[in-house]
C-alpha cells in the first residue's frame, strides 16, 4: 500500500528521527499536537509499513568498519533466491539489490581493512551460484541521505 504522507506525519517522523529516545509526550509537546495524535499516527505508519523500525544510525568507520565497497555480482540464471539466501549469511554485506544492466546483484559491503574485504569477497565468490564479481572501493563518502530527508525536503 502506497500513501501520501501529510505534514503532520512528516513532522512526527522527523522528530522521532531527531531523537529516538524521545517519548510520544515530548514529541507531542514539541510539535504542539495532542499525544494521542502522535500515538495514532505512529501506530498507523507502522501498521502500513511506512515505518519499518527504529534504530540508531551507526557510523561504520567509527564502529571499526572503515572500508566500504560496492560489489556487482553475475549469478547463475534462475538462482536469484538461492544466491540471496547464501549471501545473507555474510554479515558484512549490509545491502543486496537486484539490478539491471551489467550484473545481476549489487552488494554494499563494509570491512575492517582491505585484507578483511578480501576475505569477505572470497566468501561472496564462494557462494556456488555466483559466477563473477567486480568490486569498487569507496574512497570517500560525500553525501548520505535517508528517505526522511527526501520526504521532508520535498
Amino acid at each position: 500500500m502506497s500513501r501520501e504522507l501529510d505534514t503532520t506525519d512528516l513532522r512526527i517522523i522527523e522528530a522521532v528521527r531527531a531523537n529516538l529516545k524521545a517519548s510520544q509526550t515530548v514529541i507531542a509537546r514539541q510539535l504542539k499536537v495532542a499525544r494521542g495524535t502522535v500515538y495514532a499516527r505512529l501506530e498507523r505508519l507502522e501498521r502500513e509499513g511506512v515505518i519499518t523500525g527504529y534504530t540508531p544510525i551507526i557510523d561504520p568507520a567509527r564502529a571499526g568498519y572503515g572500508v566500504l565497497a560496492f560489489t556487482t555480482l553475475e549469478i547463475k540464471q534462475g538462482s536469484h533466491d538461492k544466491t540471496i539466501e547464501g549471501l545473507r549469511s555474510i554479515p558484512e554485506i549490509v545491502e543486496i539489490h537486484t539490478i539491471t544492466g551489467e550484473g545481476d546483484l549489487l552488494c554494499r559491503i563494509v570491512a575492517q581493512s582491505n585484507d578483511h574485504l578480501h576475505e569477505v569477497i572470497q566468501l561472496v565468490t564462494g557462494v556456488p551460484t555466483v559466477l563473477r564479481s567486480q568490486s569498487q572501493l569507496a574512497l570517500a563518502t560525500s553525501q548520505t541521505n535517508d528517505i526522511v530527508d527526501l520526504l521532508v525536503d520535498a
